[in-house]
């Protein structure tokens, strides 16, 4: 067995010496697939599994370049600003002030329990940033951090040892902060606000309307059956009646998108008057069309020369007479004579799709799916937006510059307590993707960068970065274990259950916030998706996430500037 374990680490070294970037990818391969493996509920994760991966690996002895690294830190953290760019200025405003308060608090809590940690348990700068990236699982700090160090005045030996520490510390806490948030939060925090949960979130959803997928009064069935018909006007009724009647009398269910009349089309109005033998095409979903289009007529199948033309469209939300009014309110704002005939498909923010209750308050950033006849699509994604053109490549040329604006930033130190104190690679890159992020949704004729892209560059940017990182810890981390091994699992602990039991306390108590939203707001400050996922699961409904998006863009800019101050301040 000795002499097989030999022999792998010969072969190893050998195609490591010969080609030292095959670690990386050997470590994203080997990282994702142990993060693919289940146990029970629980699963790793790709990026955790890559650094442990990268740890294992590193024990060969890998010389990973530096300016890899730097590169890769430097497209995930401007991908991560410019994602969160709108959601993050957004939060900034009334609406959303109360989980701006909670965010805000959080990161207070979370400083405090970190620093203390570190004091009484006599924790190096470099263990500590770990434990601040691993407990709240914000993988960011772990470069941010390791910017710091590199720039504190000791020797290059030290500076290694403590960016080491941030890897391996990181990847122990991990592991217990990720379970301890799913565990606090689906079962820990609803007994100490004395909730049921599932009941909880059937209240708000009721609170916030109801279930129903669209905006329409009575309805309760999946948009996705939204259908054309047409119909031959043959009951007096309504012969004689306006086009806004019919939508008016079927609580706004049915819009009548075309009408014919002889051998032609008749360009319509809300004041347009129907008469006897129109060929009127009605747009709605499928029960309201077969419950109401009957009240007109019979229904006529195919007719020669009549195309009924719809388009689903994609549409990013960002005129100022939508932000922080309800979907309800957003129909009476909207001009009817342009959006008739227009659904609601789905509504989605910061990458989650939202339930499309009448309550949820719009923001920009937002992105609805539009569904309906293409003229009146055009004009209501032209009122409220923008349009998503998923043909549209990178415009490379904003990337390139917003990148190198944020690397400029990082250059800027101001000399503190005999420190050099700045922004670095990871704070600079960070700030300059919120605000390129943020002119791009306030101006989309410019900077264009596709929502898909951007999650992959910053997924593969973070990716690549921890591998280089775990990779150039291997050597280091037996050290790590052997002192504070024991320790680490305690502390993570105790990092994680400190602030979400005070935020928990704070939000129910303090803020008056709705218990569904808090717990959804307790994944978001400590930015754990997956803790969001079981909240869903466990609550059969999706108002937790109504309570998610706003910490976590927040909190992911807190945390990632936490990871110097941690290092400075230990």
């Amino acid at each position: 067995m000795d002499f097989l374990i030999d022999s792998i680490n010969v072969h190893l070294r050998t195609l490591f010496a010969a080609l030292p970037i095959s670690a990386l990818f050997l470590s994203l391969a080997a990282g994702y697939t142990i993060g693919k493996i289940q146990f029970g509920r629980f699963q790793l994760g790709g990026l955790a599994g890559t650094l442990f991966a990268a740890i294992i690996i590193g024990q060969v002895g890998v010389e990973v370049d530096d300016n890899i690294k730097t590169m890769s830190f430097a497209v995930f953290i401007y991908t991560l600003g410019y994602v969160s760019g709108p959601q993050f200025f957004q939060s900034l405003g009334r609406t959303t002030l109360d989980q701006l308060h909670l965010t805000v608090f959080a990161g207070v809590i979370i400083f405090i329990t970190v620093w203390s940690a570190a004091r009484f348990f006599d924790l190096d700068p470099g263990s500590a940033a770990g434990l601040l990236a691993g407990a709240t699982t914000e993988s960011a700090s772990v470069g941010t951090a390791g910017d710091a160090i590199a720039n504190l005045k000791i020797t290059e030996q030290e500076k290694l040892r403590l960016q080491s520490n941030i890897a391996v510390t990181y990847a122990i806490t991990y592991l217990f902060g990720f379970t301890l948030v799913i565990f606090f939060t689906t079962k820990i925090a609803p007994r100490l606000m004395g909730v049921n949960l599932r009941q909880a979130s059937k209240e708000f959803e009721d609170a916030m309307g109801g279930p129903e997928k669209d905006l329409e009064d009575g309805q309760s069935e999946p948009l996705q059956d939204v259908r054309a018909r047409l119909y031959r006007l043959t009951e007096k009724g309504f012969v004689g009646s306006t086009v806004a009647y019919i939508r008016e009398s079927s609580k706004e269910a049915v819009h009548v998108v075309q009408l014919y009349r002889g051998d032609g089309q008749i360009k319509i109005s809300p004041t347009t008057r129907l008469e006897r033998g129109d060929l009127v095409a009605l747009m709605g979903p499928r029960t309201a069309l077969a419950s109401y289009g009957p009240q007109l007529g019979a229904e006529e199948g195919t007719v020669d020369g009549i195309q009924l033309i719809d388009e689903t469209r994609d549409v990013v939300v960002t005129t100022r007479k939508l932000s922080g009014i309800t979907l309800a309110e957003a129909k009476q704002v909207v001009d009817p004579a342009i959006r008739r005939g227009v659904f609601v498909l789905r509504l989605t923010r910061a990458d989650r799709e939202l339930k499309i209750w009448r309550g949820v308050m719009l923001q920009p950033g937002d992105v609805v799916t539009l569904y309906g006849p293409r003229d009146s699509v055009d004009k209501t994604a032209r009122d409220i937006g923008y349009s998503v053109d998923p043909s549209k490549g990178v415009d490379y040329v904003y990337l390139g510059v917003g990148i190198i604006v944020g690397m400029i930033l990082g250059l800027i130190t101001v000399p503190v307590a005999g420190a050099d104190l700045g922004l670095h690679t990871g704070g600079g890159c960070l700030i300059s993707g919120l605000v390129f992020g943020w002119l791009r949704a306030r101006k989309p004729t410019f900077g264009s960068l596709p929502a898909t892209t951007a999650l992959h560059l910053r997924d593969y940017g973070l990716a690549i970065f921890i591998a280089s990182v775990g990779l150039a810890s291997g050597p280091h981390a037996l050290t790590l274990l052997e002192e504070k091994g024991m320790l680490l699992p305690l502390l993570a602990l105790i990092t994680v259950s400190v602030p979400l039991l005070t935020c928990t306390l704070y939000a129910h108590r303090v803020l008056k916030m709705p218990p569904p939203v808090i717990c959804g707001a307790l994944a978001g400050v400590l930015t754990c998706t997956p803790a969001l996922n079981a909240l869903v699961s466990e609550a059969d409904s999706e108002a937790p996430v109504f309570g998610y998006t706003v910490p976590y863009a927040v909190s992911n800019v807190i945390l990632t500037l936490l990871g110097p101050v941690i290092v400075l301040a230990v």
